[in-house]
Formats: structure tokens, sequence, C-alpha cells
């Protein structure tokens, strides 16, 4: 048991004395280095029994930093508006950028021990699909420049029973006892059977777990300074990052719905079929928006593609046919400083749509596997690992009922040049086609390279790719709304 392995170790106070203020001083040192030069982000996880001391060393460690870099964030049981997003929505939206750091009471370990004490009956399916969603998502921050710093206080039975007691026998001090911590207290040895398993489930050479005494809160408070001390100086999980890339992935076969990247033309569409099939597929998209059922779900839809591949036409027809409260067109374009201080997804995260809604992303993550490999704006042990990150992520949007659906807009070399000159004749349209859309041309090769991986390794059945022949464009669009219905209501059947 946890409490067996604990030191005890008790400070005089001539002993702690001494030692504080040379810490106390590294601190402030490393937190000046961190903010100057950017070289990480650094998000501390605090959990323990209940009585161990989260809050006081919380506050001892602001009482050390310079408070003004410093976020500090509780979490309790999700509210409606985090309900509506998948589990780690609400600690992606609190990542902090690089030369900050943010520290996160239980952060995405609240909702895991909560049900693990509570219901320690669980399917082990759950259990193992909730600690690989945990994992992987510090896998992911470890490599892109997140240190994750996780501390465990713990203490004995017999003393977590006295100092609760004794806050309980004080007025001034007796709301500092939740009903929750008495619950746990009557229970110690399941409590303590759920957080020795978490510990052991998710230590990892990338986000180590470090276990503190909370016995003696001098001791402990010098043991988490030197911890979080590690960890702004990029001392924990040093050097995982490159681990977590791994080799190159293996390319396997997978079936792409609605043909290949060669297959750039459809059938033409006359401009009567094309009205009377646009408003049926129209009119089938709204009523399925309607539906009771569709209330319990959200859609996320992807839009890639080569430049002037018609994503723009396509989004506008599906826009047409919801309600302007319902829906939210995001344009991805080159990240913006404050994005890039992040890891790649976070921005992607943070416009995720509540349910009964759309998000429909014209451009999306695929760029760390497309445009950032081609133009060697990623490191390749970066966009190699980001496919199974892609995937992950995908797999959590579906996991919550979001339904996910991707298109690849196919289009050739040459109807990709005769719109672009279209373009360039119009005065009304010359602003789309830019000196970087041209230089993408001179990287057709790369790019159909990159699309045919990205194809074979993210097609998934949670969240599936269409090729779409794009030369022609009433083809296209027809074909984009056709799909989504379909992939609406296979969900909601």
């Amino acid at each position: 048991m946890l409490h067996e392995v604990l030191s005890g170790r008790r400070l005089t106070q001539l002993e702690y004395e001494h030692a504080l203020p040379k810490l106390q001083d590294r601190l402030l040192d490393a937190q000046f280095e961190l903010r100057k030069s950017r070289p990480r982000a650094v998000a501390v996880i605090v959990t323990g029994i209940p009585g161990a001391g989260r809050s006081e060393v919380v506050n001892e460690l602001l009482g050390w930093l310079d408070p003004k870099f410093v976020t500090v964030y509780g979490f309790r049981t999700s509210n409606d508006v985090e309900r509506q997003r998948p589990p780690l929505w609400r600690y992606w939206r609190v990542m902090p950028p690089k030369g900050r750091m943010a520290i996160l009471h239980s952060g995405w370990y609240q909702d895991f021990l909560h049900a693990s004490v509570r219901d320690p009956g669980r399917p082990r399916a759950m259990v193992r699909r909730e600690v690989e969603r945990i994992r992987n998502l510090e896998g992911m921050l470890v490599a892109d420049g997140v240190a994750v710093v996780k501390i465990h206080l713990h203490i004995g039975p017999e003393l977590q029973e006295k100092r609760l007691r004794k806050l309980l026998a004080d007025k001034s001090t007796r709301w500092r006892v939740t009903p929750e911590d008495l619950w746990e207290l009557r229970r110690y040895r399941r409590v303590e059977r759920a957080m020795e398993h978490c510990l052991k489930a998710t230590d990892s050479r990338a986000a180590p777990w470090h276990l503190v005494d909370g016995t003696d809160h001098q001791h402990r408070a010098l043991e988490v300074g030197k911890v979080l001390l590690a960890g702004i100086e990029g001392r924990v999980g040093r050097g995982s990052s490159a681990r977590q890339a791994g080799p190159a992935p293996r390319l396997r076969r997978r079936a792409v719905r609605a043909g290949s990247l060669t297959t750039h033309r459809g059938p033409r569409v006359a401009e009567e079929e094309y009205d009377r099939e646009l408003e049926e597929l129209q009119g089938r998209l709204a009523l399925l928006s309607r539906r009771g059922k569709f209330a319990k779900h959200a859609v996320v839809v992807a839009f890639e593609g080569m430049d002037a591949a018609g994503k723009g036409g396509a989004i506008r027809r599906i826009t047409a046919a919801l309600d302007a409260r319902q829906y939210r067109v995001v344009p991805i374009s080159a990240p913006t400083a404050e994005e890039i201080a992040r890891p790649y997804l976070w921005r992607f995260w943070f416009q995720l749509p509540p349910r009964g809604n759309y998000t429909i992303f014209d451009r999306s993550w695929y760029g760390r596997v497309l445009v950032e490999r081609v133009r060697g704006l990623a490191a390749q042990r970066d966009w190699q690992r980001a496919y199974a990150e892609i995937n992950e992520f995908e797999r959590q949007l579906a996991e919550h009922r979001i339904i996910v659906a991707k298109y690849w807009l196919s289009v050739s070399p040459g109807e990709q040049l005769a719109r672009f000159k279209e373009r360039d004749r119009n005065p009304l349209k010359r602003f789309k086609v830019d000196r970087e859309d041209w230089l993408n041309r001179e990287h057709w090769a790369a790019y159909e390279k990159a699309a045919r991986h990205m194809l074979t390794l993210t097609h998934t059945a949670q969240a599936p790719w269409y090729v779409v022949p794009a030369d022609d464009k009433r083809y296209a669009r027809l074909l984009v709304l056709r799909r989504l219905c379909e992939r609406i209501e296979s969900v909601l059947a």
C-alpha cells in the first residue's frame, strides 16, 4: 500500500529555514529563464488523498514564485457547457503557452480517480480506455514542449483521520472538510487502492509520477518545490519527446470511399439537374439537423484539398441548409504566435461544437501531415507521430457522439491552373490566389504523396475519408452533401 512506503521524514525548523531560501532563489531564477527563453510550458498536476495538504502546497508554491506567470485551476464536476464536449476539452482549454505555468488540482485525473473510487467494479475495458486516453494525452503534450509534472501527496490512515477531525473541531476551519472528504475517510483502503492503481497505470518516462510524503508539512513543501524546479528546468521526462515519436508508421492498406487521388472528374452535371438535386439534398440535411436524435450529437466536418479545389463553395452549400445559429465555419491558416506556443491540436480542440451544432473546418489538423510535412515546417518525427495523435483525437470525438466527416477534394493540375487564371482575371476573386498558392503547385507530387499517406493512415470507421472528384464543381458539391447526409443518417439510424 502507498502509505507503507512513505518515509515519515520530518525536518527540524533549522533544516527547513536553511534549505528554503536556496530553493526559492532557484525557483525564481528558473521561472525567469522560462519566461525569457520560452523553451517549454509547464503543466503541474497535484493529486492527493484528503488531508495530505494539496491546497496548502499550491499556496506555498504561489508564495515562492512570481504569481503573474502562474495560473491555478480547480476542477469540480463537469458543468453543462463542459458536458457538451469530450472529457478532455476543459483541460485543453487551459493549456498554458510556452513560457508559462499552470497548476491543475487533479487535472485530467479528476474524473478517472472519482469514478475509480466510487465505482471500483467498472468494466475493465472502460478503465483501460481511460488510462490509454491519459497516456496518449501526456505523451503528446511532452512531445509538443509541455513539461508534465505529476505530484501525488499521501499520508497514512491514522494521520488523515487526525487532521480531518482537527479541522472539523474548529468552527473557523470546518468548511475545509467536504462531505466527500468524510466519505473517503471512511473508505481509506478503497481510495488508496484506486490511487495506487492510477499511479502505476499512468506512470511513464515522458510524465512520471512523484509520490510525496505529506506527513510533515515542511518536508512536503521542499520535496514538491524540488520536483517543480526539475519540471521548469526540463529535467522531468527529459529526452522523452524524441522517443514518443518512434519509427515512421507502417502504411497499411485501407479502403477509402469515393474513389482515389487520381480520380479528378466525375460525371458532368447539367445546371437544371444540379439545381433540383441541390435543393433536395439541402432539404434532406436541414431535416436531419432538426431531428430529435440529432440534439444528442454534434458534427465536425473537415475539408482538405489542393488550392482552388472548391472547398469554400462546398462549405457554402452545406451552410445554406442550416440555421445560422447552428454552425460555425472555421478557416484555418498559418498558426498565430499564440497557437504556435501551444500543442498543435490546441486550436482545434478549442473550436469543438456543443450538442446539436456543426463546426466546419476549411482546412484542419491535417495541415501537420500535409503542408507542414511538405514545406518542412514540422520535423519528421513530429509529422510521423501526428497520424496516431489525429486518430486518437477523432476517436475521442466519436466516443462523445460527435459525427466526423472528412473530405479530400481531388482536383487535377490542369483544372487548378485554369481556376487560378480565371480568378486572376476577375478583380472580385483576385485576392483568392497569392504567392503561396503558386509555390504549392511546385510541390504537387509531394502533396499527393503526403495526401496518400494521410488517407491510408487516418481512414477509420469512426472518422472516414471521402475522396471527392472536384474538377466538376457541381458534381463535387452534390457528392459532399450526399455523403454528409448519409454519414449523419448512419449514426442516427
